[in-house]
């Protein structure tokens, strides 16, 4: 083999190593600037056509070629104009050092080759390249190779016109450019998939109901954190590969095998409510959704699951239950009292059970009694309670002139309990009234209702820091900037973020971070201390305080007082520099609707304002400013 084709194989070897070493590299491309990234890839094509410009291959007697020109072509087209500088400039000035005839001709071939690949990097338009691009992009280049030989000296020009090597030289640069176009697009899209796949798990990971996923065999392929805690295991991995029989008691496992082979066998997705039983005794209820997985083709590969924990809420909906039926329970079995007037509203018949149900004018209860006289009587022996003494005339007349009417009327005894009367009349004047003691019915209700006022209660506050949750921040702090625009004063958000606050947790364990947030939500309280002072948590380690009627310099003080408030808890936080834990706080103010009827636009204010607050050091408060953020004090 001649020695041209080994400079050949050797050009082709540098190529192959550096797209292997781009390959390899492990830039962080989550905090490493694009600038960065694209100066060294820029740096890594250029020190590349330095090497092979070191290793050249004679095409003819005099006639030598390099790929440089393919890597300048590809750093203009992957890394843009940064990269393309870089690349260009290692090229440019390292042919000028090597000096010869031909220095001119070899920077036209970069300029050209620069011009290429600048220009197809602006029509991709940040898009990946497709198959078809790179080879236009590739063909591009091999024809801008022989152009460069335009330049060149009349005598070595017609010599290379006169050989046959134009053409191979175009075949060289079009296929070397499109091996290592094809080589970097497909490494780009491989990371584009890292990516992806690393915020598709970072989202499955942040979710608080568990998500999983499993082969045909029952074998957990994927599972997020709260999977674990719900199989009662110490992390995720050790889920990897193991079925439900690994962690159910057999029947249990065998009953939720069988649902997945149902949702396997029908191919759709289905909802249902599973309980469970772990081997400890402890148990639960789930309400489930299982959804084959497909791949392209469409076969059934697996299952995905998703749990979501719905044993409080089954208690509360069988105590609910329980109540209703207890309460028509005791209407349906009470002992009801009746009593007969004539069309001139005197008693003709009463039970002993009705006398019963009123001790202390009982002995008026009897036939040939005026109904008036019995109502008199019972408000003047305290019997009937909440008559307005004033009013106590027109009062009997109003109940005597119901016993005409048919309707139904409960009220309170003097010993607490309720009795409800239901009047018939009938077509000769007199009346029917059956009174039912409706005491345990009447607690019924209020059990019910207190039940109600719980749940509502729940729903709107954060299980851990019993402060408001996130959607009953929304729907306040809604209310109240509307309340701005009806001019009732400034509205005032203060943003709080527990700083460090995942070292927290990795030092000293979730348990330890679930106090650290109720002791902060407890300063938060001792600090909202006005009726329409709300604090709430905003999500993970934020808290807002929403401060109505309060101007920017009294949320200020009191931004000052909470991070002061903070700071006197002295927990220990070796994982922070402050060596406790701290608060940073940004404070936005609305008034006189100075940003329209926008509660989103405060809170990203407020959220500014933090931000601020983070990045110069922490432990600090900072107010927003349509300029900028002022800072307000020091650490």
């Amino acid at each position: 083999m001649s020695s041209a084709w080994y400079e050949l194989l050797a050009n082709l070897a540098i190529l192959s190593m550096l797209v292997l070493i781009w390959s390899n590299a492990r830039l962080p491309h989550v905090d490493c600037p694009q600038i960065i990234r694209q100066l060294a890839f820029g740096l890594l094509l250029g020190l590349g056509a330095i090497i092979v410009m070191t290793r050249p291959f004679e095409m003819e007697k005099g006639v030598f070629i390099d790929s440089r020109a393919t890597l300048v072509a590809v750093s203009g087209l992957f890394g843009g104009p940064v990269a393309l500088v870089v690349t260009a400039f290692c090229a440019s000035a390292f042919r000028v050092y090597l000096g010869g005839a031909g220095v001119f001709a070899g920077l036209t071939g970069i300029g050209i080759a620069a011009a290429i690949g600048v220009l197809a990097h602006a029509l991709k338009k940040n898009e990946r390249p497709s198959t078809l691009g790179i080879i236009i992009f590739s063909a591009c280049v091999a024809a801008g190779r022989p152009l460069s030989f335009l330049v060149m000296p009349q005598a070595s020009l017609s010599m290379l016109l006169s050989s046959s090597t134009v053409a191979p030289i175009a075949v060289i640069a079009f296929m070397a450019t499109l091996l290592v176009s094809l080589a970097v697009a497909n490494e780009m899209r491989r990371r584009d998939a890292v990516m992806k796949n690393h915020i598709y798990k970072t989202v499955i990971d942040s979710l608080p109901d568990c998500l999983n996923v499993k082969d045909t065999e029952g074998r957990f392929i994927v599972a997020n954190p709260a999977t674990a805690v719900l199989m009662k295991v110490a992390n995720s991995d050790a889920l990897l590969g193991k079925t439900d029989f690994d962690f159910y008691p057999f029947d249990i496992a065998e009953g939720f095998r069988a649902d997945e082979q149902g949702t396997l066998l029908h191919g759709t997705s289905e909802v249902i409510e599973q309980q469970v039983t772990h081997r400890d005794g402890s148990t639960a209820t789930l309400s489930t959704l299982k959804s084959p997985v497909r791949d392209s083709s469409g076969r059934v590969t697996g299952l995905i699951t998703h749990n979501r924990d719905v044993t409080a809420k089954v208690k509360l909906e069988a105590a609910l239950a329980e109540s209703e039926r207890r309460a028509t329970a005791a209407l349906t079995n009470m002992a009801d009292g009746v009593i007969m007037f004539d069309k001139d509203l005197r008693v003709v018949f009463c039970n002993e059970q009705y006398r019963a149900m009123f001790p202390l004018t009982a002995n008026l209860r009897v036939p040939g009694t005026p109904a008036a006289s019995i109502l008199y009587a019972s408000i003047a022996r305290g019997e009937l309670v909440n008559i307005p003494a004033d009013n106590v005339t027109d009062w009997v007349n109003a109940a005597c002139s119901r016993l005409r009417q048919p309707g139904t009327v409960q009220f309170p005894l003097f010993d607490g309990r309720w009795i409800e009367s239901r009047t018939s009349p009938a077509a000769d004047g007199t009346c029917f009234v059956v009174c039912s003691d409706i005491t345990r019915g009447k607690q019924s209700e209020q059990a019910l209702r207190d039940l109600n006022m719980r749940l509502a209660e729940l729903a709107e506050t954060d299980g851990l820091t019993g402060l408001l949750n996130r959607r009953a921040f929304d729907a306040a702090l809604t209310e109240e900037v509307a309340g701005v625009g009806r001019g009732e004063g400034a509205l005032s958000l203060l943003l709080l973020d527990v700083d460090r606050f995942k070292a927290f947790n990795d030092t000293y364990g979730h348990t330890a971070g679930d106090d650290c947030l109720r002791a902060i939500a407890e300063c938060m309280r001792a600090v909202a201390r006005r009726p329409g002072d709300r604090a709430a948590r905003y999500g993970g380690e934020e808290m807002v305080l929403i401060l109505p009627n309060t101007p920017e310099e009294g949320a200020v003080a009191l931004a000052h007082e909470l991070r002061n408030r903070i700071r006197a808890l002295q927990i220990a936080h070796t994982g922070s520099e402050k060596g406790i834990v701290t608060a940073s706080i940004g404070v936005a103010t609305l008034a006189n609707h100075t940003m329209g009827p926008d509660a989103g636009r405060l809170v990203i204010r407020a959220d500014e304002a933090l931000y601020l607050a983070k990045t110069s050091g922490r432990d600090l408060v900072r107010s927003w400013e349509p300029a900028k953020p002022k800072l307000v004090s020091g650490a």
